[in-house]
């Protein structure tokens, strides 16, 4: 019998998030079949295992949150596994649509359905928003919120009780990225998914991050504006983009110093990782587009 490594968290009735330990995807049962958001690659062999410990019912529906293969690259083995429709739908946002096509990767099968603006779909009793946005995926990503469970799926924007990972997960847009807390926040629900991690978030968790954002937004900004970047205005382009190497990176490992003070004993983890890359890609946003 073959031994599968997951966890099993079920947010509200009939509203499951699959979980290896670091990555999630969720699934919901309707009475006209399953819906099945996300298809993380490292969760290859456990999504189909993982419905069959809930339902018998068929996978009718796929949803993409974004174009990321650690996050989408199992949807071929869905697409082609024995609980998927021949049928099946897969939900995309415009810009993930175009490049699947373009791509045509096996792993991450084109869309059937594309959207470009938020819609509501309903699949066998059950009803989901799809809302685009752009916080980290250049492509775009899709907020998925059921508003009758209080259940949101934002994924790659936060995970409960770790700082963010690099670059703020390499997010492409660091003001729409600030911004989605504040949505997020604005939004009536309970249980947040957000791609990564051993449980699921609440609405605390997404305020403790917000609150570790903003603090590494605001202190790179004053030290910003506190730098005397006179010295780079010289005739010799070597030695300009010497000084603005050293001046540019005193301020982002200041910052990193300041905030790993006031969060290295807080409540999340892995501000001695990435804190450094935080700052050093806010310093990016404040200096050339804040």
């Amino acid at each position: 019998m073959a031994v599968h490594n997951y966890t099993l968290h079920e947010a509200v009735s009939g509203v499951y998030m699959i979980t290896d330990g670091n990555y999630q995807n969720m699934f919901v049962t309707t009475s006209d079949g399953v819906v099945v958001v996300d298809a993380p690659s490292p969760l290859l062999n456990l999504i189909e295992p993982a419905i069959r410990e809930v339902t018998d019912d068929p996978v009718t529906t796929l949803v993409y949150t974004h174009m990321h293969k650690d996050h989408i690259g199992s949807a071929g083995k869905v697409a082609a596994g024995k609980l998927a429709t021949p049928d099946l739908e897969i939900y995309a946002g415009g810009g993930t649509a175009a490049y699947l096509q373009a791509k045509q990767d096996p792993n991450r099968p084109v869309p059937t359905h594309v959207f470009s603006d938020k819609m509501t779909f309903t699949r066998g009793g059950r009803t989901f928003e799809f809302e685009p946005h752009l916080y980290h995926c250049v492509a775009g990503d899709v907020l998925v919120s059921m508003p009758q469970e209080k259940v949101v799926m934002a994924v790659d924007l936060m995970a409960p009780d770790w700082v963010p990972i690099f670059d703020f997960d390499i997010a492409v847009d660091l003001f729409g990225y600030m911004n989605a807390f504040d949505y997020l926040l604005g939004l009536d629900f309970d249980t947040l998914i957000g791609g990564h991690a051993e449980r699921l978030s609440k609405r605390e968790d997404v305020q403790k991050t917000r609150d570790y954002v903003q603090d590494v937004y605001q202190t790179v900004k004053r030290m910003r504006s506190e730098l005397d970047i006179s010295g780079l205005y010289a005739e010799d382009r070597g030695t300009e983009q010497r000084l603005a190497k050293d001046l540019f990176t005193s301020v982002w490992l200041d910052a990193a110093k300041e905030i790993a003070e006031r969060w290295q004993d807080g409540p999340m983890r892995g501000v001695d990782l990435w804190t450094e890359s935080h700052c050093r890609a806010m310093f990016m946003y404040v200096h050339f587009t804040d």
